[in-house]
């Protein structure tokens, strides 16, 4: 498991303007799910300098999917992220969409970061090795993410074709309130 990192996020959270970090604590397959197509071993994080992480990694397709998938998205609130955590539902399956059509999507929160994937992630998506090097990971999500204090969010992104699971991904995040410097 890649150590956690903080980031700074730009701007603020909610009505009460709170500035907030955002710490990676995961990237990568989901642990249940080790055996499926295409596999997303976990990603390194490392600081890039004081505002910014960089996160690289692969991603494994075994098997062509000409088509894509249908993608769908949980979000959970969590106590932390032990295994033996509490976790409360915060999103169900959202963005529940064509992965080919969430790729040829311009304009996104997420088409940044696609922009660093190697080869290009487009449909038809084919077997080999799609490579992430230095993605910065400057995301200002954080302003979807409600509460006060250190919350612990689990995203888990999950590919179907048919009623077969081909991907799932987990994204491990905490989003605490920025050290604020006496001056």
């Amino acid at each position: 498991m890649s150590a956690a990192l903080s980031i700074d996020i730009l701007g603020t959270i909610g009505s009460i303007g709170v500035q907030k970090r955002l710490v990676i604590h995961r990237i990568g397959q989901c642990v249940d799910q080790k055996d499926l197509p295409v596999f997303m071993p976990d990603f390194q994080v490392t600081q890039y300098n004081k505002t910014q992480t960089l996160v690289s990694g692969d991603v494994y397709f075994h098997e062509d999917f000409p088509n894509g998938w249908k993608a769908s998205v949980t979000v959970k609130n969590c106590d932390d992220f032990r295994p033996s955590a509490t976790c409360r539902p915060f999103l169900d399956n959202i963005a529940d969409s064509d992965i080919c059509t969430l790729l040829a999507a311009s304009d996104t929160i997420y088409g940044s970061y696609l922009s660093y994937v190697r080869p290009k992630a487009r449909c038809p998506l084919l077997k080999g090795n799609y490579t992430v090097r230095n993605q910065p990971v400057e995301d200002d999500t954080t302003r979807f993410l409600p509460g006060s204090g250190i919350t612990y969010w689990d995203a888990r992104i999950v590919g179907m074709v048919g009623e077969r699971m081909v991907s799932c991904f987990v994204l491990q995040v905490i989003a605490r309130p920025k050290k604020v410097r006496s001056q």
